[in-house]
């Protein structure tokens, strides 16, 4: 009994000595990835707003935004590539790139600093209604729509220049002002 299951292994290796490799040749020969790969996240910092929707929205917890820095860190061994953050970013900056992080020795994050940029901030037209979608899209609670003393006020503490009241707004009565 003991000779049979021997020949069974034997058989396997003479056929893996005859048969092409399943393996690739990584290092000679470019990888290709299924459709079905999620890949890994990419940041175009310069578009970036420090909004931090995507570090709210990440269950993990793999990256931190700090807008005083203007920083954008992600911990590439914390990250799922789930791309939560790629879905809920207003500026699309965030996108998911087929392939792999190239592997290293010890757990690292990795820092993008955005330039320095003017900062805008919503502003109503004459042609506002005062219908509050606005204030109810905004993710920083920074707009006040007051409809029976017809205001519209911004706390530019708050707001972090998203333009998702931009989008929202049924009336395209908002445009983006740079700060004075």
């Amino acid at each position: 009994m003991r000779s049979t299951k021997l020949f069974v292994f034997t058989k396997q290796i003479l056929k893996n000595f005859v048969s092409k490799p399943v393996t690739e040749a990584y290092p000679f020969q470019e990888a290709t990835y299924s459709d079905r790969m999620r890949g890994h996240i990419v940041i175009d910092i310069d578009q970036c707003i420090s909004c931090t929707l995507c570090a709210q929205n990440c269950p993990p917890r793999a990256l931190e935004v700090d807008r005083t820095k203007g920083t954008w860190t992600i911990d590439r061994f914390d990250c799922i590539q789930c791309g939560n953050c790629v879905n809920v970013c207003p500026k699309k900056c965030l996108h998911m790139e087929k392939g792999y992080t190239s592997p290293d020795v010890k757990k690292t994050k990795e820092v993008y600093t955005r330039p320095p940029q003017k900062k805008k901030y919503p502003a109503a037209t004459d042609a506002c209604v005062f219908c509050g979608l606005c204030a109810s899209k905004c993710p920083k609670k920074a707009i006040d729509v007051n409809r029976e003393k017809k205001s519209w006020k911004v706390d530019k503490g708050l707001c972090v220049g998203c333009t998702l009241c931009v989008k929202t707004c049924p009336k395209k009565c908002i445009e983006m002002k740079e700060e004075q």
